[in-house]
């Protein structure tokens, strides 16, 4: 892949400075950085990465961080990858912490906040459009992947009508994934 261990622990250091929002405003930052600019993983392989990340314990940015640094640059790749989507949160939180807690009820934050909030919401809606994208639609006709996509509408009813946890909408999607495959064979 050609990726040395320095650029990998750079990049994810440079998205742990921008990962506002936790990680699910940080899946548009990471696949415009990892699968867009630098092409180091693929649509497909970005998506398996995300959901193996978000069904193992722990924050899936970290989760993240560390397969694809493993993928990329094995066992030191997987720690630097990690460490550099760790320290920059860390070291904004320290700095907080230390020398701006007094300000945080202030105007000029809720200002920069409101922006910041704002911004969070833009960068959920394009990971949700680019990951949607990958995973719902297909390049040959008809064009449209109907298995995930009545699994997407059903796991969103669960999650938004029926506000069912979503690790039990995770396991239900995954048992009607598996009984597709049964009954039908796909």
């Amino acid at each position: 892949m050609g990726v040395s261990l320095l650029e990998l622990f750079l990049e994810f250091m440079k998205i742990g400075f921008f990962m506002f929002g936790g990680g699910y405003g940080g899946i548009a930052l990471l696949y415009k950085e990892l699968v867009e600019l630098h092409k180091w993983i693929s649509d497909e392989e970005f998506i398996r990465i995300l959901g193996i990340a978000e069904s193992t314990p722990g924050p899936i940015a970290i989760n993240s961080a560390t397969y694809i640094g493993y993928k990329l640059g094995g066992i030191p790749g997987s720690i630097l990858a990690t460490l550099g989507v760790v320290i920059p949160p860390y070291l904004v939180i320290l700095v907080i912490a230390m020398f701006l807690t007094e300000y945080m009820g202030t105007e000029a934050a809720r200002v920069v906040f409101r922006g910041i909030n704002a911004a969070v919401v833009a960068l959920i809606l394009y990971a949700l459009v680019s990951v949607g994208r990958s995973v719902l639609l297909v390049k040959t006709p008809p064009y449209i992947n109907f298995i995930p996509l009545g699994i997407f509408i059903v796991a969103f009813a669960l999650l938004y009508f029926a506000r069912l946890h979503p690790i039990y909408v995770i396991l239900v999607s995954a048992g009607l994934s598996i009984l597709v495959k049964i009954v039908l064979n796909i």
